[in-house]
């Protein structure tokens, strides 16, 4: 049976508001969504907070985004990787096998945790993670443990 080997808390995804949480497999890497800015309805744009102090609006959505992903990760944290992946329809998986290669990118402001990967049909991809600087060891000692044949280095 497929195990759960560790994983990587809130790394942004296509936005830095987007975040997901990375369980690493024996088979595959799972995508869970666990937080997107529709999450909390009524969000207030930042706009609206710069021109007018909206501050403590702001501040209130923070703390509800905060509430609903702590209570996501205590609901996820005894799921097997299917239940994992059937939880929100925005989850989604990278298959060890599809996977050419890996990286972990340091840019000027962001550092990215990138899988090279390659379609049967030849297509060519990359899924690309925003990944909080003090994540980067443990996103090494989890590539390591996964994909150590595949890892890119600099």
């Amino acid at each position: 049976m497929e195990q759960v080997i560790g994983f990587l808390p809130g790394v942004s995804g296509h936005t830095f508001d987007i975040l997901y949480d990375l369980h690493f497999t024996e088979e595959r890497v799972i995508a869970v969504l666990i937080q997107h800015p529709a999450d909390v309805p009524n969000t207030v744009s930042w706009t609206s907070v710069y021109i007018f102090g909206n501050w403590s609006s702001k501040r209130k959505e923070q703390t509800e985004r905060g509430q609903l992903t702590r209570e996501s990760r205590r609901n996820l944290q005894n799921m097997t990787p299917d239940e994992l992946m059937a939880t929100r329809r925005n989850n989604f998986e990278i298959r060890y096998s599809a996977i050419t290669s890996v990286e972990i990118k340091r840019q000027l402001f962001q550092t990215q945790l990138r899988f090279h990967m390659a379609e049967p049909s030849g297509d060519r991809y990359t899924r690309a993670f925003g990944l909080p600087r003090e994540q980067v060891p443990e996103a090494r000692r989890l590539l390591e443990l996964a994909l150590k044949a595949k890892i890119k280095e600099p």
